[in-house]
């Protein structure tokens, strides 16, 4: 799948860390950037809290250490917070240059120390929005770029004001499209920009070719979970 980009639409743009390490600790998860280990941050598996790295951290103590592709929000329930990262990813083709993956596969870390304290009828609730945090792991047709906003159609880029592509990219996203929109509050809020991954929801409908350019056309939902 190719869309090639016009002279006109080569600007410089922000580009998510693309490749990343997820630290398990007892008390928390550490996600960082192989290209820049400084740049990361923890969460507390006890509230969900937040922390930038700050300096040099021991992570010789990590009981597990995984490769994630990204961070696709974060939600709140009734025992603590759940972060959902991308555990797997393929590359499918290139939009204006930039190369587009599919989501492979998605988890939540659970940091919800909190479901001891909850009264039996809160433990049942728990459970019920697990499973439905199961089926969200599993959502098909997800598509994003480290390096380009995907939700815009040609005409409305030309439209943009210069310097929009510096912007992180879920700010150049059009958010009726971000499928993952309404849990990306709390990874804003913590200023974690090169980490946050706006994914699109879509099927490739149909393919033409006209002279050496593939184009694709995306069915894209403006439902968000």
């Amino acid at each position: 799948m190719e869309i090639e980009a016009n002279s006109s639409t080569e600007k410089k743009n922000f580009k998510l860390w693309s490749q990343l390490e997820l630290h398990e600790f007892g008390d928390k998860f550490v996600i960082r950037s192989l290209q820049f280990p400084d740049q990361g941050f923890s969460i507390a598996r006890s509230d969900g809290t937040f922390q930038k790295l700050h300096g040099e951290i021991n992570l010789e103590t990590a009981s597990k250490v995984y490769t994630v592709f990204g961070v696709a929000g974060s939600i709140r329930l009734l025992a603590g917070t759940y972060i959902l990262v991308i555990t797997s990813c393929k590359e499918v083709g290139t939009y204006l240059g930039y190369p587009v993956l599919r989501v492979m596969s998605m988890r939540f870390l659970s940091c919800n120390e909190g479901l001891k304290n909850l009264t039996n009828q809160q433990k049942k609730d728990e459970a019920y929005f697990q499973t439905l945090l199961r089926i969200v792991e599993e959502t098909p047709g997800l598509y994003y770029s480290y390096e380009t906003d995907i939700t815009l159609n040609l005409q409305r880029r030309y439209k943009m004001a210069d310097g929009w592509m510096s912007k992180p990219i879920w700010k150049q996203a059009d958010p009726r499209f971000v499928w993952n929109r309404n849990i990306l509050e709390e990874l804003i809020e913590n200023k974690v920009d090169e980490f946050i991954v706006p994914l699109l929801q879509g099927n490739i409908l149909s393919m033409c070719r006209c002279d050496t350019c593939i184009y694709v056309f995306l069915f894209s939902f403006s439902v968000q979970i």
